[in-house]
Parts: C-alpha cells; sequence; structure tokens
C-alpha cells in the first residue's frame, strides 16, 4: 500500500501566516496598481496630448513597480505638418510619482528612443500665437536620455528646402531639465554624440557639412569637414548688392580635447583644451567689379568681445594647410591666385572672457617657395584694439608672385628678397612699425592697362627711385619705418598690408638707414 499524506505534518506554521497574508495582498494591490497604471497611462496619452498633435502608437506596456512605460511603433504629429516624428521604440523608466501626483513634473531616471526619424519644418512667425496665452509646459527632468540611430532633417518654411540634415545618430545626455518657463530652455549635460553624415545651412550663403563627428566628454572627432559657399563663384556674383567672398574650404580631420558645450547657459558656454585641425584647404575668391562693403569691419579683439558665448580654447594647432586668394578686379582678365602653402600654426589661450593675450604663431610658404612667419598677439579686454604683429620672409624669389602682381596690380616684378623682418604696432585706427630687408637685383615692369606690354615711361620712373640694394649697415640690410592710417571698412589682413607695402616702399625708395633715437 502507498504511503498516506500526513496534512499535520506539513501545516503552513503559524508565525508565517501573517507574512504570507502580507505579500498576498501586497501582491494583490501590485496586481490592481498595475492595471490602474496601465489604464491611467492610456487614458493620459489620449487625453492630454495637446490639441495641435496627434499621436499613434502599436504595442504598448507598463511596469508601475519600475515607473516604466515603453511605446512601439510611435508616431507623433502636428496637424499643421509642421513636425513628424516616428520611432521604433519609446521607453521611460523610474517614473517618480510624487513630483507627478503633487505639481504634474515628470522627473525620469532614463528615457530612451531607438530609431527616431525627426521630420520639422519651421512655421511661419505669425502662426506661434501668443506666448503668454498658452498653458506653460511641465517641468521636466531626466537623469539620461539615449537616443540609438536617429535621423534629423528640419526644412525651411514653406518649401523642400533643407536647413538641416544628420544621419545615424546615438545620443547620450545627462541631466536633462526643462524648467517650464515660456520658451522652456533645455539644460543638459553632454555625454556623447556620434552621427554620420551631418549638413547644417548657416544661412542665406553657406553651409557646413561632415562625413563622421563623435564627441564625449574627453575627447571628439570630425572627419571630412566642408564650409563652403553654396553657390558658384559667377552665381554668388549675380546675387549680391556688394561684395562678399566666396569660400571653400575643407578640413581632412578635426581633434578636441575635453570639450565642453553647454548650450543652456547664460550665455552658451564652450569649451576646449586642445583643439587640433589637420590639412585644412582653403580658398577665398572675391568680386571686386561689385560695390565695395563699406560697413565697420571689427579687429578680432572687438570680435572676441561681441560673442554672445562664452568661448576659451587653450591651444588650437594647425598642420599642412593652405590658403589661396584670389580677386577679380577686371571682367576680362582671369585672377592669380595668391598662395600660402604647409601652414603649421599654433593658436594660445584663445578668449574672449579670460584674461591674457591671444598669441598667435603661423610659419609658410610663401607661393611655395619662401618660408613666411607671422608672430600676432592682442587682448580681447583691450577696448582700444592694440595688437602687435611681427613677421618674416627668407630666401623667396619674386618672380614667383608676379603672375598675382600682373593680374591685381597691373604689375611685375624681378629680384629676390634674402631676409625680410618687419614688426607692426597698432590699434583700431593707427599703426606704425619698422622694416629691414636684405634685397637684390630688383627690377620693377609696370604694364600698360591692357596687359599687352610694357609701359615704358612708368617702368623708368618706379626704378629710378628704387635703391639697387646696396648694403647699408654691417649686417647688409636696408632699413624703412612706416606709419598708417587703417581703412576701418577694411579687414585686419588689409591692415596688415598697407603697412608691409608703406614699409617697402620706404625700404626701397627711402634712405636706407636706421633712424637713430
Amino acid at each position: 500500500m502507498g504511503k498516506t499524506y500526513d496534512m499535520a505534518k506539513h501545516k503552513i506554521p503559524k508565525n508565517l501566516k501573517p507574512t504570507l497574508w502580507i505579500m498576498a495582498v501586497l501582491l494583490l494591490l501590485v496586481a490592481v496598481a498595475q492595471i490602474i497604471f496601465g489604464q491611467q497611462v492610456k487614458a493620459a496619452l489620449a487625453r492630454d496630448i495637446p490639441g495641435n498633435l496627434a499621436l499613434t502608437y502599436g504595442n504598448r506596456s507598463t511596469n508601475v513597480l519600475l515607473g516604466k512605460i515603453a511605446l512601439e511603433d510611435l508616431a507623433l504629429r502636428t496637424k499643421d505638418g509642421t513636425m513628424d516624428l516616428r520611432a521604433k521604440r519609446l521607453v521611460i523608466s523610474g517614473l517618480r510619482y510624487l513630483p507627478l501626483l503633487q505639481k504634474g513634473n515628470f522627473t525620469l531616471a532614463r528615457l530612451e528612443l531607438e530609431a527616431p526619424h525627426l521630420y520639422f519644418r519651421k512655421p511661419k512667425m505669425d502662426t506661434l500665437g501668443d506666448p503668454s496665452k498658452k498653458k506653460l509646459p511641465p517641468k521636466i527632468a531626466i537623469a539620461k536620455v539615449q537616443v540609438d540611430q536617429g535621423h534629423l532633417e528640419i526644412f525651411r518654411e514653406g518649401s523642400e528646402s533643407i536647413l538641416t540634415k544628420i544621419e545615424h545618430i546615438d545620443l547620450q545626455l545627462g541631466d536633462l531639465s526643462m524648467n517650464g518657463n515660456p520658451g522652456f530652455p533645455i539644460v543638459y549635460g553632454l555625454h556623447s554624440l556620434k552621427t554620420q553624415k551631418g549638413f547644417l545651412d548657416l544661412g542665406r550663403f553657406e553651409v557646413l557639412q561632415w562625413q563622421r563627428l563623435e564627441v564625449d566628454t574627453l575627447q571628439g572627432h570630425i572627419l571630412n569637414m566642408q564650409f563652403h559657399t553654396k553657390y558658384g563663384i559667377g552665381e554668388l556674383s549675380q546675387k549680391l548688392a556688394k561684395e562678399r567672398d566666396h569660400y571653400d574650404l575643407w578640413v581632412d580631420s578635426l581633434s578636441m580635447g575635453h570639450p565642453v558645450f553647454s548650450p543652456g547657459a547664460s550665455p552658451a558656454r564652450l569649451h576646449i583644451s586642445q583643439l587640433g585641425i589637420y590639412r585644412p584647404e582653403f580658398q577665398v575668391y572675391r568680386d571686386k567689379l561689385l560695390p565695395d562693403d563699406t560697413t565697420h569691419k571689427k579687429l578680432y579683439n572687438q570680435a572676441l568681445r561681441d560673442l554672445e558665448l562664452d568661448l576659451r580654447v587653450d591651444t588650437i594647432a594647425i598642420s599642412g594647410g593652405s590658403i589661396a586668394y584670389r580677386e577679380r578686379l577686371d571682367a576680362d582678365v582671369e585672377p592669380e591666385r595668391l598662395s600660402f602653402t604647409d601652414i603649421s600654426a599654433g593658436i594660445y589661450n584663445l578668449h574672449n572672457k579670460g584674461k591674457g593675450p591671444v598669441e598667435v604663431d603661423i610659419a609658410a610658404q610663401l607661393m611655395g617657395s619662401g618660408p613666411l612667419t607671422l608672430d600676432w598677439s592682442f587682448d580681447p579686454a583691450d577696448k582700444g584694439n592694440a595688437f602687435v604683429a611681427r613677421a618674416s620672409l627668407l630666401d623667396f624669389d619674386t618672380r614667383d608672385i608676379s603672375p598675382f602682381l600682373r593680374s591685381n596690380l597691373n604689375s611685375e616684378v624681378q629680384g629676390r628678397i634674402d631676409r625680410l623682418y618687419f614688426t607692426i604696432s597698432g590699434h583700431e585706427l593707427e599703426s606704425l612699425g619698422d622694416i629691414k630687408m636684405d634685397y637684390g637685383e630688383f627690377d620693377f615692369v609696370v604694364l600698360k592697362k591692357d596687359r599687352s606690354g610694357v609701359n615704358k615711361l612708368l617702368t623708368a620712373v618706379v626704378n629710378l627711385f628704387a635703391k639697387d640694394g646696396g648694403k647699408d649697415d654691417v649686417d647688409g640690410f636696408r632699413h624703412g619705418t612706416f606709419k598708417v592710417k587703417r581703412n576701418t571698412d577694411r579687414s585686419f589682413f588689409n591692415y596688415l598690408w598697407i603697412n608691409l607695402k608703406a614699409g617697402l616702399v620706404n625700404t626701397l625708395t627711402g634712405k636706407g638707414h636706421k633712424e637713430k633715437k
């Protein structure tokens, strides 16, 4: 016969019964809370979505204990078509109930958005309504936000013209908050951002593009970055009422050390310890047949001071760079390039709200053959916009620059500059300096107006006044001094040029010896 089950031997101890009852009640309460929570979430999604929005989704799941809500196949759009968000999955977790019940504020531990595609069209300004009559948005605080494989497109109002397009966005933010005030500025800390191709429309004329971008709290990298004018050279001139440079900048790679970007701060803050720019190639074209732009051009002291941004970059290192400049002065003459190659540069203590001077050290090859250096310093806090610049040029065959002089100054030059050094000390309106130059066999040629031949009379007059480079001191230098007034509607580099030009004229035609103090 089989053994019989003795229930007396397996009775639940009396001291455990209250605990089991409590557990059963808690489980029942959790089950009820779960049902109520799920129903409340469903009702809130149907009831509390603003009237100008339409929300649809597929599967919905909730967990009352974890404060978790998950929506799949999410679609959220405005009824006027200005915004359309579609995502494979949205998950919020760590929802705190007390702030929500007491004040209607949302406090979350985490928000995850999987494969979101956001399309946004900028609305007309008059469709925004009176902000004072709108219901204030709730306060929102999220400890961590994560976006995986996102896609963003922003269109210009009333057209299919793209203002912003960024592909394959992986983003992590920390401590995101929206304070519920009108405009609800967003404050956050950037943990990491990765994207593939990006495109930003920077206004009427220029755009910024990149192939890949990666930034976190320790470092950042941008590959194949381009900044260029939207239109071709001829097309741009047809759209302009006054002169404006045509830009084409390509950077092989850009690296950042310890980037800090806080757009929600007041003012917004951008701090970088080290910025490396590798192989920048910059081409600039100016059509001088258009009317001059006579607006005041800020020197760099003022340009930095006026930034609505707290900017600080401790060190910028540029390597393998090149710059080419062309300027059309005659409709029938194709302009030649003034070029600087093999550029390496260091920029130190770049700031607009810090202390001390910004220092710039540049080394390059002028027209691919003459070693050129420029050391330049200025203090953004100096409201007189004072600066000091020192430059040198060695072993330069001036015939290399003759094509540029032919198309821009209707002249040519032959000869060699063995050594040239000059120093400029200036401010907003005026500058002065000195120059010393070791050269030989200089010969100037002034061309006819149509460049078909040599203007022999002007050539003879110019060379009559130019000295032959006779040695005027024991080191073989001729000396010159200069003092110029700035054209405030021209750039800083035009300021440098007119200083150098005045110094060259004084050196080549003057007494040639150093003035005694």
